[in-house]
């Protein structure tokens, strides 16, 4: 079968020829599933997922119960974030199969991300009593509950998951997220940690477990022990060769300028549906998009990778100068209103019926040229934060694996905050539109007075509703997902400060830009004391 040939070790020549021979050969045998499948198989193994599709449903119509294929058109369909679809065919599966506890765990996952952790709870404990005490069965349970925000569930689910197999490391991590060490539950949870790693060689998961030994012993206070568990995690999740930081902010910023605003005009969709709430990553935009979430008029959409595709499609990481801004200089406003229509789209299944929803996937910023085109009416609420802060918690804290890029090293990850702030201030001089900016110190101080503000700017009714945040969001897949449903305290303020003598490279890189951002603060708080 083609699955099993080392396409991507093929020339590419000899890859295009494989390709055309086997559509000439579904041609002559269209009935032939086999081919379909092998065709679909070729494309996965090309990174063309939208091309496979096709070929995975025209032999499903052929072998109507076969449960191979629908589990591969689940998968497919859940790597594009079609998640109607991947749950439309793990439903299928799962009536066909309906003693294999996989395709409930397939399902309870296709609905967890569709943000239905009620139904994925469900899913989970179909395949839990399927298969019974199966610590990732157990510890999918736990995280649903824990994106419920119940919390004590959560806990239980993942101590069920280590009891069940004391080597389940991803466990620890989950655990960490979830409670407050002090120096007499962080030891033993460290020996706990330390017992546990010889059992795991996934660069992922040991990182995990770095990162959850930080953590404890960071609550405990006992920062110098902390420190190196986090460069450890840093350590093994860095890429070997990591590549430029600067290319997407450089072509963004070659790409959209004053001119090329005001030769364009509005020439978007007229919608202010979208509100964009962005910053670097850790700066509180999942804070902000509770406040906004809040409200009435607003469904909380959390973060959406829609935006990044786009841009990505366009040719916004292109390596070769100039490829990007032609792109987009050769858009006409037919284009960019199909673009704007196609975001809307994907947006569907989490956009609610409320005149408003947010996004809030924080690298939008690199993406504020592309919303101003595609919506000139949209909302933007850029987040801000100390920059040692919000470095270190990045440095500090597991992230998705598209971080690792800027993050693993502190001094890459000052260099990949000081273009963030030049890209912003391009963005300031260029962009045709109002831009709300928030600082969580601000945010944390005066909460009230900055939802305000807040919802000022986005012109709607004030609602005292605003200031409950606990049912905002239907679910939270970030790390905020405790912090959220927590009052709003002081306490994620200053934690870079106990580490200073080991974040010399960072502090070193940021260089004039820290002392910039504690002087507006300065300004901010005088200000709203006179």
């Amino acid at each position: 079968m083609v699955q099993s040939i080392p396409v991507n070790q093929l020339p590419i020549a000899k890859r295009v020829a494989l390709l055309s021979q086997l559509r000439a050969a579904v041609k002559r045998d269209p009935k032939n599933a086999q081919l379909h499948l092998d065709i679909a198989g070729l494309m996965i193994g090309e990174k063309n997922v939208e091309g496979a599709i096709p070929h995975y449903k025209r032999a499903l119509a052929l072998q109507k119960r076969n449960p191979d294929i629908l589990r591969k058109l689940v998968g497919a369909h859940f790597d594009l974030q079609q998640n109607k679809e991947a749950r439309k065919y793990a439903r299928k599966l799962c009536q066909l199969e309906p003693r294999v506890a996989k395709n409930h765990k397939d399902l309870g996952l296709v609905l967890e991300y569709s943000g239905n952790p009620n139904g994925a709870i469900e899913a989970y404990e179909r395949a839990n009593r399927l298969e019974p005490g199966d610590a990732e069965t157990l510890h999918d349970i736990g995280r649903c509950y824990g994106l419920n925000g119940k919390f004590d569930e959560a806990r239980r689910n993942y101590e069920a998951a280590l009891a069940a197999d004391p080597g389940f490391a991803i466990a620890y991590y989950s655990l960490s997220t979830l409670k407050k060490f002090t120096q007499e539950t962080a030891k033993p949870f460290v020996e706990q940690i330390i017992s546990a790693i010889p059992t795991t060689k996934e660069p992922s998961v040991l990182a995990n477990l770095h990162y959850a030994a930080g953590k404890a012993l960071q609550d405990a206070g006992a920062h110098d022990d902390a420190f190196p568990w986090f460069q450890k995690a840093n350590d093994v999740r860095a890429p070997t060769n990591p590549p430029s930081i600067s290319i997407p902010f450089q072509n963004s910023k070659d790409a959209f300028n004053a001119d090329y605003f005001s030769a364009r005009g509005k020439v978007g969709l007229d919608t202010d549906q979208p509100i964009f709430v962005f910053g670097m990553p850790r700066s509180g935009t999942t804070l902000i998009e509770s406040l906004c979430g809040s409200h009435s008029q607003i469904t909380a959409g959390d973060e959406q990778v829609f935006m990044g595709r786009i841009a990505k499609r366009l040719g916004r990481d292109s390596d070769i100068p100039g490829v990007f801004p032609e792109t987009i200089h050769g858009l006409g406003s037919r284009d960019i209103r199909k673009l704007a229509e196609e975001y809307l789209e994907l947006c569907k299944p989490i956009s609610g019926t409320t005149p408003h929803f947010t996004e809030k996937l924080p690298h939008n910023f690199m993406h504020l040229g592309l919303i101003a085109i595609m919506f000139p009416n949209a909302k933007l609420i850029h987040c801000r934060r100390h920059p040692l802060d919000n470095c270190f918690s990045l440095f500090s804290n597991s992230m998705q694996p598209a971080h690792n890029r800027y993050k693993t090293d502190l001094t890459r990850l000052g260099l990949y905050y000081r273009q963030y702030l030049e890209l912003m201030d391009h963005w300031r001089k260029h962009l045709p539109m109002q831009m709300h900016e928030v600082y969580y110190e601000d945010v944390v101080a005066n909460t009230e007075l900055n939802a305000h503000r807040l919802i000022d700017y986005l012109g709607l009714d004030w609602e005292d509703g605003v200031m409950d945040r606990t049912n905002s969001q239907k679910s939270v897949r970030t790390l905020s997902v405790w912090q959220v449903r927590q009052p709003i305290y002081s306490t994620s303020l200053g934690k870079w400060h106990p580490f200073k003598k080991h974040l010399a490279p960072l502090i070193d890189t940021l260089g004039g830009c820290v002392q910039v951002y504690e002087e507006e603060l300065k300004r901010l708080e005088s200000s709203e004391k006179s």
